[in-house]
């Protein structure tokens, strides 16, 4: 049966309601008004009905310093019932093909928890891996701390095009970090807005220098419910042009909130941080037009790897060896062989990536 995109459109909402009830009305309306669209939208579908949903998200990633095409998956669900894992399989293979179709080199997933990344590794899934980290630390003022009033930090229910330049000048600079475009750096911050959070906006005479998001969260009891008293303030982002400006919204943001402690979260390499938590999963798309961008922007990097397993992307499946720039499809099998998404967690795993606002929080 032919399905009209508004009939997908409204199926692939229905099971996404039916998938994460815990997920709000208000979001889901936010989310489908501004970053659903048909061609980022995969399904499985049979008889008339979609059984099947991800999206495929695109993104400008930045590795080493240099921008690549990476797809976020979004949104991955199924009917529940015996054929679940079956039909995740099948979109999942669907969506990986589309995006080494369009040239995408890196597909990333955030799950939903812990059983859902334990599923996400398998081969049948998608062989992803966990890649990055992210860690929450305490934010205190040095003992030196002086207010500058010459700048001016309040909360902003609004923005407008100001924001979005002074986003799209200074932010996504880091050398292993996503980089929003206008369309899902404000609806990342009208998400924020939905939860309770505040946007935190730094002026020195009238010109941004700086902006973040915030909100107020209770701490976590042994029990697993959060406190009914025991508030502190999470900063989700932050980015300025002056050094300084990160105090000021310290003590901006406490104030508003009225608490007495601060923290900033952050991405770290996945080792060497004891209090860092999993977050990120990732997967190589295509293997070999990566390595070859490997090769292209960092011409000294070294590496013989060989890739097995990959039932999504049969093409990435063999042994290369990336010397001088060149990769060179090797003929007997290398010491070193991974997944697709080994090979990503050994590319980015020991990196601090930064993927901030993206709509999982």
């Amino acid at each position: 049966m032919l399905l009209s995109p508004e009939n997908i459109q409204q199926q692939t909402r229905a099971l996404w309601e039916s998938s994460f009830p815990e997920v709000s009305s208000e979001r889901l309306d936010l989310y489908f008004q501004r970053r659903y669209t048909d061609e980022r939208n995969v399904t499985v579908r049979h008889d008339g009905k979609v059984r099947a949903a991800v999206q495929v998200l695109p993104f400008k990633f930045l590795f080493g310093g240099k921008g690549v095409s990476v797809g976020h998956l979004n949104g991955l669900c199924a009917e529940s019932g015996a054929d679940q894992g079956k039909l995740e399989a099948q979109v999942v293979r669907q969506a990986l093909r589309k995006m080494y179709d369009e040239g995408q080199m890196l597909s990333f997933l955030i799950p939903h928890d812990e059983k859902h990344r334990k599923a996400i590794e398998k081969a049948h899934l998608g062989s992803f891996w966990t890649a990055t980290h992210r860690l929450l630390v305490p934010f205190d003022l040095p003992e030196n701390y002086r207010p500058d009033f010459n700048i001016d930090i309040l909360p902003e229910e609004t923005w407008g095009r100001e924001l979005w330049t002074f986003y799209n000048t200074f932010g996504g600079r880091h050398d292993y970090e996503i980089r929003h475009d206008r369309d899902s750096f404000e609806t990342a911050l009208q998400q924020h807005q939905q939860e309770g959070g505040l946007l935190f906006v730094a002026r020195r005479r009238g010109k941004i220098v700086g902006f973040c998001v915030a909100i107020k969260q209770a701490r976590m009891l042994k029990s697993g419910k959060p406190s009914k008293k025991d508030f502190y303030a999470h900063i989700r982002f932050m980015l300025t042009t002056d050094q300084n400006v990160v105090y000021h919204f310290r003590r901006r943001v406490a104030e508003v909130f009225e608490v007495q402690e601060v923290a900033v979260v952050g991405g770290c390499p996945g080792r060497g941080f004891k209090e860092s938590k999993p977050y990120a999963m990732a997967r190589v798309v295509d293997v070999l037009g990566f390595l070859q961008f490997l090769g292209r922007v960092h011409p000294g990097l070294q590496l013989t790897v060989g890739v097995e397993n990959d039932e999504d992307i049969p093409e990435n499946n063999g042994y290369y060896e990336l010397y001088e720039g060149e990769v060179r499809v090797l003929e007997h099998r290398p010491d070193n062989v991974l997944t697709a998404g080994g090979l990503a967690a050994l590319l980015l795993g020991s990196q601090p990536v930064q993927l901030p606002l993206m709509l999982d929080e």
